[in-house]
């Protein structure tokens, strides 16, 4: 599908709830939505669209927002959805009930950026060691480590 055929699909089944939707390579699209819609859009993208297969999900620290990227790919065309959160109350809700591949995706961004993802089963950490400290967060724009020290600061 071409960019103008997706973004038909989306515009018809997200009605009045995209913020933003560009397309600023071939076959690249960025798609943003309220994290209230996140289900709804990822149902949408799934079945209208056939994005079928969540390649990762990716989180970001912008400074005063924490977001989770979920990238998508179809037939030639990658597409990724942006959700947003708030750093000092960083929920989102899981998307497992539509992908359930998104359940390794989200705990790998709870253990580095923080994230909580509602509903999710199974939270426990996934690439951080058991003796990391709880709170610390080594992708996110303030965490440092003190080489000196040898401590996590």
């Amino acid at each position: 599908m071409t960019f103008e055929e997706i973004k038909k699909i989306l515009e018809e089944n997200l009605k009045g709830k995209i913020k933003e939707l560009i397309n600023p390579f071939p076959r690249r699209m960025t798609l943003w939505v309220d994290k209230a819609d996140a289900i709804e859009t990822c149902r949408a993208l799934k079945e209208k669209a056939g994005f079928y297969h969540l390649s990762t999900i990716t989180g970001r620290d912008t400074g005063d927002k924490l977001e989770a990227l979920y990238h998508f790919a179809q037939n030639g065309m990658a597409l990724t959805l942006r959700l947003q959160t708030d750093r000092n109350d960083p929920k989102l809700p899981t998307t497992i009930a539509v992908y359930p591949g998104a359940i390794f995706y989200e705990r790998e961004v709870h253990d580095l950026v923080g994230i909580n993802f509602e509903d999710h089963p199974d939270m426990r950490p996934l690439v951080l060691p058991d003796e990391w400290p709880q709170g610390i967060y080594p992708l996110r724009k303030d965490w440092h480590y003190n080489r000196e020290k040898g401590v996590i600061e």
